[in-house]
């Protein structure tokens, strides 16, 4: 599958290592456009309603000739949703995020809501702070052995099931907010979780 990046406004702080991956598109989306630069990285496109990218850095993506999408402010979407909009084909792609960190609360409430009632919620992984945020109903993930995560169950999950945790989970239902799948350790260097039916993000 392809990759694509899409870098939000406010603070961006991973230190995960984007250039061991190959981007077929970058999306900067307003002031976000800055994290891409500061990371060597230039975008296919940049987008939102521009309220607050800085004159110096929008004169740059227009020398250069980046593909330059304006909205008017008043609009019924957030820049973020436009930016997964405007995504062709996106159940086909790898859909990284990085930058949205430490915004005002509803604008991080914001993000995760729109993320988990996308259709290709599952390809989606965000690059938040210290830890990698993924969206799934099935998934194995390489963990140093004694490394905490998290399961939000973002749906009410049947059957699921984890394994290669210190509190494994075995075919049971978790209804949506339930607190029993937090703060989980890893026993071995994977761990695996599944479920029959539902929808739930492991933070680690």
């Amino acid at each position: 599958m392809k990759n694509v990046l899409i870098s939000l406004s406010s603070n961006c702080s991973t230190t995960y290592d984007l250039n061991e991956l190959t981007f077929d598109e970058i999306i900067g989306v307003d002031n976000g456009t800055a994290h891409l630069f500061d990371r060597s990285l230039i975008p296919s496109k940049v987008l939102g309603d521009l309220d607050s990218i800085t004159p110096v850095l929008l004169e740059k993506v227009e020398n250069l000739n980046i593909d330059l999408i304006r909205y008017e402010p008043d609009k019924d979407k957030t820049d973020f949703e436009l930016s997964l909009d405007s995504i062709s084909k996106p159940e086909e792609k790898n859909i990284y995020i990085i930058g949205g960190e430490e915004g005002e609360i509803d604008h991080l409430f914001s993000i995760f809501s729109l993320i988990i009632n996308y259709e290709f919620s599952t390809n989606i992984t965000w690059l938040y702070m210290d830890k990698t945020v993924v969206f799934r109903n099935d998934v194995s993930i390489f963990l140093n052995e004694g490394a905490k995560f998290s399961i939000v169950p973002l749906t009410n999950l049947k059957s699921l099931t984890v394994s290669g945790a210190k509190w494994n989970v075995d075919k049971e239902d978790v209804e949506a907010g339930s607190s029993k799948t937090l703060r989980n350790e890893s026993v071995d260097n994977q761990i695996s979780i599944s479920c029959y039916e539902g929808l739930f993000s492991v933070i680690y």
